[in-house]
C-alpha cells in the first residue's frame, strides 16, 4: 500500500519582513528622509495597483524600491493609504509599510525600528507579522506582477 506525505510549505513569511511607519508626510518626503537619515537609495516607481477584495476597481499605492546588494535585501516603501481605501485594513495606524525581501535577521530588523524611529517626524515604527495580514500572498503576487510590467531600466 502506497503511503500518502503531505508537506505544508510556508516559505514567503520568511523571506519578507514587513515594518509599518506612521508618518504624516507626503510619501516624497519620507522617502527622502529614509534616504538621509538611514543611507537608503529609494526612488519612485509606478503605483501599485492592487484590487482589494470585494472591489471591481483597483486602489493605487505609491511604491518606492531601493535594492541593497550588499546584504542582498530589496526595500519596498509603499504607502498604506490611497484615495479610496487601505492597503492592509488590519493597520489603521500604519501611514507606510516598509517591506523587507531577503534574509533579515531579527537583530537587523530591531536596529532598523530604531533608525527609523529617530527619523524626523515619524511618529513610531512596528513590526507586522506577516501571518496576521489577510491574503499576503495576493498582495505579493500582485507586487511582482507589478514590478514585472516595469521597464527594465529601472
Amino acid at each position: 500500500m502506497a503511503k500518502k506525505v503531505l508537506l505544508e510549505i510556508h516559505d514567503a513569511p520568511a523571506w519578507y519582513t514587513l515594518t509599518g511607519i506612521s508618518c504624516h508626510l507626503r510619501d516624497y518626503r519620507l522617502s527622502f528622509l529614509l534616504n538621509e537619515n538611514l543611507g537608503f537609495g529609494l526612488i519612485r516607481l509606478d503605483d501599485l495597483p492592487y484590487l482589494a477584495a470585494g472591489s471591481s476597481e483597483p486602489a493605487y499605492f505609491s511604491l518606492y524600491r531601493w535594492r541593497n546588494d550588499e546584504q542582498y535585501n530589496t526595500f519596498f516603501l509603499i504607502a498604506n493609504r490611497s484615495e479610496e481605501t487601505l492597503l492592509v485594513p488590519r493597520m489603521k495606524q500604519a501611514d507606510y509599510l516598509l517591506l523587507i525581501e531577503g534574509p533579515f535577521k531579527k537583530k537587523q530588523e530591531e536596529d532598523l525600528l530604531l533608525k527609523l524611529r529617530k527619523v524626523p517626524n515619524v511618529l513610531t515604527a512596528f513590526t507586522i507579522p506577516l501571518s496576521g495580514v489577510k491574503q499576503y500572498e495576493n498582495f505579493l503576487t500582485d507586487l511582482e506582477l507589478h514590478l514585472n510590467d516595469l521597464p527594465k531600466a529601472r
